[in-house]
């Protein structure tokens, strides 16, 4: 008898925050770490796993690297619940990715069935985390840990212990800062709400309780808080000028994110602060409906916007059309103009100008030779010339690097390893590229014949969120370029080598 039996396809996928990973249809396992759906806009933990219904985008949603599974499994469907990472991870080694004979596919297959029924048995943890959920979700009910340990049948400890598995926080910790969350988002989502409003929505009672709540959670008080929001602003641009408006001492209420780019937040690591703004997906139209109601004082455009982002529609006195700028100083003496703040102009100015002379004064730019940047991306390599783009003329210009012969008059242009060595810099920097991408690129035979790679003259700091296009940004850059200075004693001036001092790099030097 003849078996028609294909293999399965197996795929594994270390991720780190940011990457992004297109699948077909199947199922998504994470064993380790975090991950996230991005059409779904679903976010799964380890030991969860989700069914993909077509080619979607699966992001890295923390900081640390996530190993996620994929199965190209088709057929009738079962419910998928939450299971032990570590006895998952083992099923999944057990599984050949490339089995060769009948046998190891029936194997394979065996082993499949296996792992389905795994992931569809529904455990006790299934039922508390259904509870819990639903729990945080209604906060203004204010149910007791006790009430609900008592529904599940189990006693507080044990409870208190379950949840900190899921939550990694205490109950009380976890839900106080969920309450803080919603508060902001209530606050700035809805101003004519009093605080005694608000406080009851997230479950308090005492208005005063909830301040002195909110002033140990966050450093500053609900008035601050609505102050820094005041005016309320919005913005439509494709520049993420949040960073500029948060350096002024103003939060707005609608911002512009790259989830593609930047994972499941949308933003950089240095544009954390911005609990309660609303964002919209750069990439896509400007949500009009929302910009409708979010009674916005002031919208803020660029010209970066095409027609689908358009907000012609917006009354003209509440819209500041900003010129097109070529330096992220411009945009900020332009914002700082307009929302009366140009007292904050100096202070911001002279921490980026300590940052920056720190930086060519460590550095020996002109001890090293000749000098490229890379970015390796998953499907290219591009090689970037000195000018037209923020982070080059910081390079190239402030910071002095000399550029190799032959670097494109172009921002970047895509290149082969081969044209990469005709140019043949003494040094090359890769920015903005993932682990994964670089490592990959290693393995390349071309890549070796590389003179940089050959004299061990090739730079890769963390860069993945490196955005000078700001001051937060450009301030957050350059602390990281000075640790991966100190770190790399080849970039370090021989006459800065002793005597040493970090203390630039505090981030309590200088707070906005």
């Amino acid at each position: 008898m003849e078996v028609n039996l294909k293999p399965l396809i197996i795929q594994k996928y270390w991720l780190l925050e940011g990457d992004r990973q297109p699948v077909s249809s199947g199922i998504i396992i994470v064993v380790v770490g975090k991950a996230f759906l991005y059409d779904d806009r679903q976010r799964l933990h380890p030991g969860e796993s989700a069914w993909v219904d077509q080619t979607q985008e699966v992001l890295a949603a923390t900081k640390e690297s996530s190993l996620v599974y994929h199965l190209a499994v088709t057929g009738d469907r079962c419910p998928l619940y939450r299971q032990n990472p570590e006895q998952l991870h083992a099923q999944l080694r057990r599984m050949s990715t490339s089995p060769t004979t009948v046998k190891g596919m029936l194997r394979q297959q065996r082993l499949v069935y296996e792992l389905l029924e795994t992931l569809s048995h529904e455990q006790e943890k299934h039922v508390f985390e259904q509870v819990t959920k639903e729990w945080l979700q209604q906060l203004g009910d204010n149910r007791p840990v006790n009430e609900l340990a008592v529904e599940l049948g189990m006693s507080v400890p044990t409870f208190n212990r379950l949840f900190k598995e899921r939550y990694a926080e205490t109950p009380k910790a976890y839900l106080n800062q969920l309450r803080i969350r919603t508060a902001k988002e209530w606050m700035l989502t809805s101003p004519d709400m009093t605080l005694a409003q608000i406080a009851q929505k997230v479950g308090l009672q005492d208005e005063f309780y909830f301040s002195r709540l909110f002033k140990k959670r966050t450093g500053s008080s609900p008035t601050h808080f609505l102050k820094r929001a005041s005016p309320r602003i919005g913005i439509a641009s494709r520049l993420l000028l949040q960073d500029h408006l948060l350096a002024l001492g103003l939060q707005p209420i609608l911002a512009p994110s790259y989830p593609t780019e930047y994972g499941a937040s949308g933003l950089p690591v240095f544009l954390t602060d911005l609990e309660g703004t609303q964002f919209y997906d750069a990439n896509r139209p400007a949500p009009r409906e929302v910009f409708e109601s979010m009674q916005l004082d002031l919208i803020i455009k660029t010209p970066d916007l095409d027609k689908q982002h358009d907000v012609s529609w917006s009354p003209p006195e509440h819209v500041l059309e900003l010129p097109r700028q070529t330096c992220w100083s411009e945009y900020l003496r332009l914002l700082a103009i307009a929302t009366d703040r140009e007292e904050r102009l100096e202070p911001i100015m002279k921490e980026v100008d300590r940052l920056e002379q720190t930086v060519r004064e460590r550095i020996a730019w002109h001890r090293t030779g000749t000098w490229a940047v890379v970015w390796i991306r998953p499907d290219e390599v591009r090689l970037y010339g000195t000018g037209q783009h923020t982070m080059l003329d910081f390079l190239f210009q402030d910071v002095g690097m000399t550029s190799a012969t032959g670097l494109p008059e172009t921002v970047y242009q895509s290149v082969t390893l081969s044209e990469l060595k005709m140019i043949e810099p003494d040094n090359l920097l890769i920015l903005w590229s993932q682990q994964t991408d670089i490592e990959r690129i290693q393995h390349d035979a071309a890549w070796q014949t590389l003179k940089a790679v050959s004299t061990h003259r090739v730079f890769c700091p963390d860069s993945v969120d490196w955005d000078p296009w700001g001051p937060l940004g450009r301030i957050h850059m350059l602390r990281q370029f000075l640790i991966y200075i100190e770190q790399d004693k080849r970039l370090i001036c021989p006459w800065k080598l002793t005597g040493s001092s970090m203390s630039f790099l505090s981030d309590n030097d200088y707070h906005y």
